[in-house]
């Protein structure tokens, strides 16, 4: 159901016609609603055929659109992968025992190549590039003591999150350019 809805924004963005302001949140939100929804299901039908079997599965998602923070979402979403990062890579890279300088730019390279897993495409990479940035932000401005308002850490992080959508379903810079324009109020009508 989700899937269509995205499917017609972002298509229609492919198709080079200018989303409404609503037309291409409405879009990011479906698109943002499916992928959970897809992924999420598909790990529980796993875990469930596998109980079936007297198989146990670790949990795969934990509500990761309640995150507070970035880190709190990889945290809880797609957690065999974020598991496997960590212990694999961000750990073996020196986790959070080296400088803050040295972290953000492991976190930065981990996630570019957590992109390019998804995909060889421009987007996956960006769209790894900006989760490593925001991770490294996250971890800097918490090294220094900051912390974002209870009130406001939820509806950012999930902003943030949904831009970052935006990016990895994006077939190519120039429909994600049309996208984020649309989505800042700046595109009307038709090109």
């Amino acid at each position: 159901m989700f899937g269509g809805f995205a499917d017609t924004g972002f298509d229609a963005a492919a198709a080079g016609a200018r989303l409404t302001f609503f037309e291409a949140w409405y879009a990011t939100l479906a698109y943002a609603l499916q992928i959970y929804f897809d992924f999420s299901g598909y790990s529980d039908m796993a875990a469930g055929l596998a109980r079936m079997m007297n198989v146990r599965f670790p949990m795969n998602f934990d509500s990761p659109y309640k995150a507070r923070s970035i880190a709190d979402f990889w945290r809880r979403w797609h957690i065999s992968l974020s598991t496997f990062i960590r212990d694999y890579l961000y750990i073996p890279m020196g986790g959070n025992r080296i400088s803050a300088a040295r972290q953000a730019t492991n976190l930065v390279l981990i996630m570019t190549l957590v992109g390019l897993w998804h995909g060889a495409g421009w987007n996956f990479v960006l769209w790894g590039l900006y989760h490593g940035v925001l991770l490294g932000v996250n971890h800097q401005w918490r090294g220094a003591g900051r912390a974002v308002p209870v009130w406001a850490a939820w509806p950012l992080t999930f902003l943030v999150v949904m831009l970052g959508f935006v990016v990895f379903r994006a077939k190519d810079l120039t429909v994600l350019g049309n996208l984020f324009q649309s989505m800042a109020g700046m595109s009307v009508g038709d090109a």
